[in-house]
């Protein structure tokens, strides 16, 4: 397994040749967890072992997130599978959980409250939400067939055969459509989202815009411009209709409008705004209030 591990670091940086490693063993041994339990283990290398193990490492030196080779991503608490038709849950994102689960703790909620998240993607805000609140009822949207599916196939992993009795499905009609799909279920304690909220002027990776879905990082909408801030101000659209009085709202937000942002909010009438930083200190989650 050393050798291998040698020969795969000549194509990845060292923690990427040993999830590709893991991976791969997992195979012949699921229950291993991490690459410490693999090196307890030290299972031996077949040659068909080590030509996936490089036909992976040849693939990520082009470019194809590893997430997408290997199928799984580890986020906050829990393993999820990860395809191409959702975004690579990614560290910041755990911020906004993060926050949100602050929140309800210090709000001590122990009664029954319900959550709404436009974009379920991979299912991995909600899922961990829904984890940690047993009494929580969730409503979820998703446009992309493909990522509803992997949400689905994550929920019951982490919260059980019953979960469906937990979180109802949304589909919109098209890309456009955005919290007006919740209305006929408003009000909300608590609303989440991490929406498409990239401009094709930003600064963004080929590994991004070559592999990852483009409904999940450009808005799509009716008007004839682009529109990077759309779903948040559909949200202001008809904030007052579906959250709670005493509801909260955590949106994911780019760092380069957070500030530009957090001013539109208050203009609709949110008194209680806050920003909050990720990893690298720059402002990516907004809390807001009324």
């Amino acid at each position: 397994m050393l050798k291998l591990k040698v020969e795969l670091c000549r194509h990845l940086p060292e923690h990427e040749a040993e999830l590709v490693l893991l991976h791969v063993f997992r195979t012949m041994h699921p229950h291993l967890k991490s690459f410490s339990d693999l090196k307890i283990l030290q299972p031996i290398s077949t040659p068909e072992i080590r030509l996936t193990a490089l036909e992976i490492a040849r693939a990520r030196e082009n470019g194809v997130p590893l997430q997408h080779l290997i199928g799984v991503q580890f986020f906050f608490e829990h393993e999820y599978a990860v395809n191409a038709s959702t975004l690579v849950p990614r560290p910041e994102t755990e911020v906004l959980v993060q926050e949100a689960l602050n929140y309800l703790r210090e709000k001590k909620a122990e009664r029954a409250f319900t959550i709404a998240e436009l974009g379920i993607g991979s299912g991995v805000i909600i899922g961990e939400i829904l984890s940690h609140f047993k009494n929580a009822r969730a409503h979820a949207s998703e446009v992309s067939p493909g990522a509803l599916d992997l949400a689905r196939r994550n929920l019951l992993g982490i919260l059980g055969k019953d979960f469906e009795q937990r979180i109802e499905f949304h589909t919109p009609p098209d890309a456009s459509v955005g919290f007006e799909i919740f209305l006929n279920a408003a009000p909300f304690d608590l609303i989440v989202s991490n929406p498409p909220y990239l401009s094709t002027t930003d600064e963004i990776s080929p590994e991004v815009t070559h592999h990852e879905p483009h409904l999940a990082l450009f808005p799509v909408h009716s008007g004839k411009h682009e529109n990077p801030n759309y779903f948040y101000e559909n949200f202001l659209t008809h904030a007052r209709k579906i959250l709670a009085s005493d509801g909260v709202v955590f949106f994911e937000i780019p760092n380069n409008r957070a500030e530009v942002l957090r001013e539109r909010f208050l203009k609709s009438g949110f008194r209680d705004t806050r920003l909050i930083p990720d990893l690298t200190g720059r402002p990516r989650v907004l809390q807001a209030r009324f």
